[in-house]
């Protein structure tokens, strides 16, 4: 019997038992604790989409500068992930969005 397994047999050693000190086991059978999963980025656009029942109109605004980056261009179809037409609907709505008056062509970006 050594230092660090002394305890363990004098005590009666349970896994379950809340460590103490930082010499103890650092395995532990308890459950895991669940973090809060992260959505990827393509979903999120695909869920924004759903939100507004797949409808697209140069008029929603929160629904367009979703598709957008912070530098006021469109967002391409290989990181949002959605439909071909969907896509095109999208860019179509933001131009007309921006010829409007609605949404800026381009944002500041102070360095």
């Amino acid at each position: 019997m050594n230092y660090w397994n002394k305890d363990k047999k004098s005590t009666g050693w349970n896994p379950k038992a809340k460590r103490t000190n930082w010499n103890q086991s650092l395995r532990t059978t308890d459950k895991k604790t669940t973090k809060p999963k992260k959505l990827k980025k393509s979903l999120q656009y695909l869920l924004i989409l759903k939100k507004f029942d797949n409808i697209i109109d140069y008029k929603n605004i929160k629904l367009l500068k979703a598709f957008l980056t912070k530098y006021g261009k469109i967002r391409s179809r290989r990181k949002t992930r959605v439909k071909v037409q969907q896509q095109r609907a999208i860019s179509k709505a933001i131009r007309r969005a921006r010829s409007s008056g609605v949404i800026p062509f381009v944002c500041d970006v102070r360095l």
